[in-house]
């Protein structure tokens, strides 16, 4: 759990005050040397894996790196030339950092998924390598679909490409396809999530799901696309979603349909037949 974050870099009053009305507590080091980063992380009376360390500097970078602190980044205008490339993520502004997403960095630092939402039957959470067999056999009983990124690679090329996929489209979106377990169970039983559609002259949001035939006709597809499009609203404030559907698949047209979606147009894609519906989020 994070329990701090030390700040070594400059300009920062935004996320200082956003982080004392949060009650996330920082602390910042008087001097750039190794000693005053480790008085900072004693300040906060944390451990090292319990906080993160933002720098804005290679030399600030490997300092932290060295002494065993997740590192996130500031891109600095003022110093073009710094890489930090061992940083988690790099931001270029404060405005929109705040607790929730820097905790959500962390657990991913640690390697752990971050929970999307939990209803009454489900877990919605973050992917992890450990996903890899169950989701292969998911796709693999739906050939024709094409939502998983993670097919037809052998097996190093699969775990890298995971690997990617956390780290920049839930790193750098805050969003993707998540997985779906079913609680009395702790199996997985399908994804559900976000990406980014372009199959037209425009790229947006779009919604997307699969579950296990074995776990269909029992209301887990409208259960984990409420509980994602509900994400999607209250936590990452889209202002409304899309779901691109083929012309046959009339269960998933019924299902957006109840979930609220209106058809907007039809085309055809790569020799498929394509239903554009939107969902736009009341205020």
């Amino acid at each position: 759990m994070l329990k701090g974050i030390v700040i070594a870099v400059s300009g920062a009053e935004l996320l200082k005050e956003t982080l004392t009305r949060e009650a996330l507590p920082w602390s910042e080091p008087e001097h750039l040397e190794p000693v005053d980063f480790l008085k900072a992380v004693d300040q906060l009376k944390a451990d090292k894996p319990e906080v993160l360390c933002l720098v804005e500097t290679d030399r600030e970078e490997r300092i932290a790196l060295e002494l065993g602190l997740f590192c996130v980044g500031y891109l600095n205008p003022s110093l073009p030339g710094e890489r930090l490339s061992g940083c988690h993520i790099l931001f270029e502004g404060f405005q929109e950092i705040d607790r929730g997403f820097l905790q959500n960095i962390h657990t991913r630092a640690m390697g752990l998924p971050v929970l999307i939402a939990e209803t009454k039957r489900l877990l919605i959470r973050e992917m992890t390598l450990s996903d890899l067999d169950g989701i292969n056999a998911l796709y693999r009983e739906e050939p024709s679909m094409t939502l998983s990124p993670e097919l037809t690679l052998d097996r190093e090329e699969e775990e890298e490409k995971i690997k990617a996929y956390i780290a920049y489209m839930y790193g750098l979106y805050q969003f993707g396809m998540w997985v779906v377990i079913e609680k009395s169970s702790q199996e997985m039983i399908g994804r559900a999530g976000f990406g980014i559609a372009n199959y037209l002259d425009f790229s947006e949001i779009d919604m997307g799901y699969l579950i296990g035939r074995k776990y269909r006709r029992q209301g887990y597809g409208e259960e984990a696309c409420r509980a994602a499009l509900n994400y999607g609203k209250q936590v990452l404030d889209f202002p409304g979603v899309s779901a691109y559907i083929e012309q046959e698949n009339n269960n998933s047209r019924c299902l957006a349909e109840k979930l609220g979606f209106s058809r907007k147009q039809s085309f055809d894609y790569q020799d498929r037949h394509l239903y554009r519906y939107q969902l736009i989020f009341k205020a």
